[in-house]
């Protein structure tokens, strides 16, 4: 019972912090808008900044733990802050021609394209990626999600090289960054459950 109202209490004040951080996100957002800024052009430039490309572990690490015990305003703000997150930093005093090249051709392929379908195949791979995601950890399949999450990836990485060529080569890095720190905390996760199971075992 006690521990049931400290987990309520610690989910509670995850969700404060989240209510936050998406404030912080609407000030800084309508800051800009009100001084002038055009929205788009100040969006893209604050995510040449890396520190949103690879600050995502950060959001999808928890959104699917919540997703494991089904807290769905949790999964729901956490995904909220993902996508805000490309504009919390400043933009970058001095930008690599990497990443300047990949957020071009980027621009280029889903938004400046007059051919509409490379968008709404992004949207929908997204939509799927994360569904499947979060769905596999709702049903608590741990092995699966993780499956889901390095497929995701390495897909990510081999659709921005084949199209994007030189430019594509921008994502590899970050994209596994990411999956390093998202399988070193599931394996450290895997160890931890093991040596507690086998610590109950032993009291036995």
């Amino acid at each position: 019972m006690l521990e049931t109202t400290r987990m309520e209490t610690l989910d509670r004040i995850v969700l404060c912090l989240i209510m936050l951080l998406l404030l912080y996100s609407a000030t800084i957002f309508a800051s800009a808008y009100v001084s002038g800024a055009k929205m788009g052009a100040w969006v893209w430039e604050r995510h040449q900044n890396q520190f949103s490309w690879y600050s995502r572990p950060l959001f999808i690490i928890p959104a699917a733990y919540y997703a494991y015990r089904h807290k769905i305003w949790h999964i729901v703000g956490f995904m909220a802050l993902l996508a805000t997150s490309l504009f919390w930093f400043n933009a970058p005093a001095v930008v690599s021609s990497g990443v300047s090249d990949y957020l071009e051709w980027e621009k280029k392929l889903f938004l400046l394209n007059e051919n509409m379908w490379p968008l709404f195949a992004l949207i929908v791979s997204v939509v799927l990626f994360l569904t499947l995601l979060f769905y596999a950890f709702w049903q608590r399949n741990l092995w699966i999600g993780l499956a889901i999450i390095n497929l995701g990836t390495a897909l990510k990485i081999v659709v921005s090289v084949s199209f994007g060529q030189d430019a594509g080569m921008a994502a590899i890095v970050p994209s596994l960054s990411s999956l390093f720190v998202i399988n070193l905390f599931a394996w450290l996760l895997w160890r931890l459950k093991g040596r507690n199971s086998r610590g109950i075992d032993s009291t036995k």
